[in-house]
């Protein structure tokens, strides 16, 4: 049994070792990194913490928790019938 178990165990790192050398030898194409877009990925948590609650100054519709700045600051939107 215990034999079994070294064998695997030396079967999985032999494998992973072979899969790991290919792959920090793949070769990258020629043109990767010129169309990245540089912009900062945030999460869903750090764009609800970074937004703006009501009534505070905004310039941007983006920046408010309601999506909607009115007069330089985070209102609630109200829609006319």
């Amino acid at each position: 049994m215990r034999t079994l178990h070294r064998k695997l165990i030396a079967a999985f790192f032999l494998l992973s070792m072979v899969c790991a050398f290919q792959v920090q030898t793949a070769p990258l194409p020629e043109e990767w990194g010129t169309d990245l877009i540089h912009r900062a990925k945030r999460s869903l948590l750090l764009r609800w913490n970074t937004m703006r609650p009501l009534g505070a100054s905004c310039r941007d519709n983006s920046e408010c928790v309601t999506y909607y700045c009115r007069a330089q600051a985070c209102s609630f939107h109200i829609f006319s019938s």
